[in-house]
């Protein structure tokens, strides 16, 4: 596992398992015991549904959102130690990472928890914003699933608006960790 600091809450990881990856990002790392995680097909590609059955027998909450179960899914989220999604596109000049939103992968996952893990597949890193809405602009004209929402994530939340002290987590996780993966 290669670990970086780019800022004092942003923590980047390169591993090759995502299992003891994220054992000890959630675990040891964000404390979380609570975990809200998108619905999502590469849960099982990643062997993270495994994984979230694991933490479930070891008595930490595990919510996967929940397509039917809207304000259930907000509730969780709001309450959750950590959020789990994966990137969709991720932008290497800023770091950005970008969510395409919709019924299995909630706005809420990468907001609402005290800390957010977004797991990005190498295939989805693209130079810049440029080649990132060109990609968007692509899906919308060429599929029939188009996001109803897309959330660009980047780093913790920071904000300086009031009297000017910079205060992490104010609109947004206050941790948050990229964890790089060799696509499946």
């Amino acid at each position: 596992m290669k670990t970086q600091r780019s800022q004092k809450n942003l923590l980047c990881l390169r591993a090759n398992s995502c299992d003891r990856t994220f054992y000890h990002v959630i675990l040891e790392l964000q404390g979380g015991n609570s975990v809200v995680a998108s619905n999502d097909e590469r849960n099982e590609q990643y062997h993270l549904t495994d994984f979230y059955q694991k933490l479930q027998k070891n008595g930490h909450e595990v919510h996967l959102w929940n397509e039917k179960d809207g304000k259930g899914n907000q509730i969780f989220a709001e309450r959750a130690d950590v959020g789990i999604s994966f990137s969709d596109i991720t932008l290497a000049e800023s770091g950005t990472v970008t969510l395409f939103i919709d019924k299995y992968h909630g706005r809420s996952i990468s907001l609402m928890p005290k800390a957010y893990i977004a797991i990005i597949p190498k295939s989805t890193i693209v130079p810049r914003m440029t080649q990132a809405t060109k990609a968007i602009h692509e899906k919308q004209q060429h599929e029939n699933n188009v996001p109803s929402c897309v959330s660009f994530v980047t780093g913790p939340s920071n904000s300086a608006d009031i009297e000017m002290n910079l205060i992490v987590g104010v609109h947004g996780p206050i941790h948050v960790t990229y964890i790089v993966v060799t696509d499946a």
